[in-house]
């Protein structure tokens, strides 16, 4: 079944900096790819959903700071309870059926 979608939003208001915002809600055609470090000059995830396509990754040329892993351990956490909740609604909605 294919319930997922993606969307782009772009906002420019007067005298404030644009904003773009991509929202994904996927299904089955969704991937997730991380690609390391040691096979190229930098570590990178990629996340493709229709024609949506985000990359989080480190310059190729850029020190790994302390916001580096600040960042990484913020995505981290924030995938770890999102795979929860994916968990909890999905053994809620097997439940009931």
């Amino acid at each position: 079944m294919n319930t997922g979608y993606s969307y782009t939003v772009i906002r420019v208001r007067p005298n404030e900096e644009p904003r773009i915002g991509v929202s994904i809600y996927p299904d089955g055609q969704a991937r997730v790819r991380y690609f390391p470090a040691t096979n190229t000059t930098h570590a990178f995830i990629d996340i493709d959903y229709g024609a949506a396509h985000v990359s989080i990754g480190t310059s190729s040329d850029a020190e790994i700071t302390n916001e580096h892993i600040t960042f990484a351990r913020q995505l981290l956490d924030a995938a770890t309870a999102f795979l929860a909740d994916c968990e909890r609604l999905h053994a809620e909605q097997q439940a009931a059926a």
